[in-house]
């Protein structure tokens, strides 16, 4: 059985990565509503020339209204254009309310919720398909000139312990909603399951929810736990993304973790008991995400590590490898750290090219004591990391998928031990967390 890789679209720079190592690697692409609404026609030519006759979804991102006003603003009190945009599609009360206060369950009451569903499967089904007809490609792709998403997303509202209560009623209506507004003959319909790390660490919160979905008629789910990065999450946490997904999976629907790593990888296949259809990532930093958005932050360049299954800042890797000695050849490199076509080009049989993973340009920045000078990664060290970290995802997924269970729990332990001498307790703690969780 495969487990579906899914890529979450970032950004336009990033867009010639959606077919790389190679063509067919990803079943296919996520989109951000307010993307779509506010950039159609480069999203419509994207997903022709690029994704021609793959599978597109698109997030309605409805739970973004529900939030303070702060968050959807563009810093000057103003909501910001893309996603005022949306709220133009959505219609009332989403519209009438952005940007002024936040959405509340009462606001959707009556008749409300129904015309927010219909106008948001109108968008997902029509919206981009107009547009693909008005590009260049469309005269030569003939019967993928206009396509449809793999599934229409049920508008969705972010679950909390103290909120459940309140908004899943109005997920599970929006499910149904949904379903009686696609005809049999159209798109597959999914719910998003859009959750605390609160509630899937509450046994009964998250059996509550996951009762409440599985009780629509949704042929799949997109699964969204809040900030959960899996290198550092405990325990609980763990084994309660897991149990919830197992729960969802229910009738063998599909459930897609729209922003998991390597340990979602796993639950995916034989190591979780293929607990999840699929997982979806973005090019550079999207093996988890923030419901409610925070600062970027300042970019470094970051080395994947296949055996850790993280990115390790490249100051951080070029010491555990040299304390390793694995930089003495490039023979030994590749043996003992990378093989990939991307390092083997780089260092080009010379050990000291690794540097080229970390070549940065120092900017004046200012910062509350004044200017400072910080570095910044270069484009082609970004596109040289970020190369190889896309290569050893594909690898991870098919792995995932084939390999007995024993063999990858072993994988597991093997790198945490490789590790530790150098990496610390700390760096290696989320292998061994990883297999006792799965193992459990």
């Amino acid at each position: 059985m495969s487990i579906e890789h899914w890529m979450f679209f970032g950004t336009f720079a990033q867009k010639d990565f959606f077919e790389y190592p190679q063509q067919g690697t990803y079943a296919g692409v996520i989109l951000n509503a307010n993307m779509v609404a506010h950039a159609p026609g480069g999203l419509a030519a994207f997903l022709q020339e690029k994704r021609a006759g793959g599978k597109y979804l698109i997030d309605p991102l409805t739970h973004a209204f529900q939030h303070d006003p702060s968050v959807i603003s563009d810093g000057e009190g103003e909501t910001k254009s893309s996603i005022r945009s949306l709220a133009e599609h959505y219609g009332d009360p989403i519209l009438s309310l952005a940007g002024k206060r936040p959405l509340r369950p009462k606001d959707l009451a009556g008749g409300a919720l129904s015309d927010v569903v219909k106008n948001c499967v109108a968008f997902q089904r029509e919206y981009l398909p107009a547009n693909m007809k008005e590009t260049d490609a469309a005269k030569y792709l003939e019967d993928q000139a206009t396509q449809e998403p793999y599934a229409v997303v049920a508008p969705y509202f972010f679950l909390t312990e103290a909120t459940v209560d309140h908004w899943l009623p109005l997920c599970v209506d929006s499910v149904r909603l949904t379903r009686a507004a696609v005809p049999p003959d159209g798109p597959r319909v999914f719910g998003s399951v859009v959750v605390s790390q609160g509630v899937v660490t509450d046994r009964v919160a998250r059996e509550k929810v996951a009762q409440a979905f599985a009780s629509t008629s949704a042929d799949g789910f997109l699964l969204w736990v809040d900030n959960l990065d899996e290198q550092s999450a405990g325990g609980s946490e763990l084994a309660g993304l897991m149990a919830l997904a197992h729960a969802l999976r229910s009738r063998s629907r599909e459930v897609i973790n729209i922003h998991g790593g390597y340990f979602s990888v796993l639950v995916a296949g034989a190591a979780g008991g293929n607990g999840m259809s699929g997982v979806a990532h973005g090019p550079e930093f999207g093996e988890f995400r923030s419901v409610v958005p925070v600062g970027g932050g300042i970019p470094i360049a970051r080395y994947y590590v296949p055996k850790l299954h993280a990115r390790v800042r490249y100051r951080d890797a070029l010491r555990m490898f040299r304390e390793k000695g694995w930089l003495e050849t490039a023979d030994v490199f590749h043996e003992s750290v990378c093989n990939c076509s991307e390092c083997q080009s780089t260092l080009g049989g010379d050990p000291g090219r690794f540097t080229l993973f970390g070549e940065g340009n120092a900017k004046s920045v200012r910062r509350r004591q004044g200017i400072v000078r910080i570095e910044f990664p270069t484009r082609e060290a970004s596109q040289r990391c970020l190369k190889h970290y896309l290569q050893w995802k594909r690898r991870e997924y098919v792995q995932a998928a084939i390999a007995p269970k024993d063999k990858l729990l072993l994988e597991l332990v093997e790198g945490a031990q490789l590790f530790e001498d150098v990496a610390g307790l700390d760096g290696v703690a989320h292998l061994r967390l990883w297999e006792t969780v799965l193992k459990g």
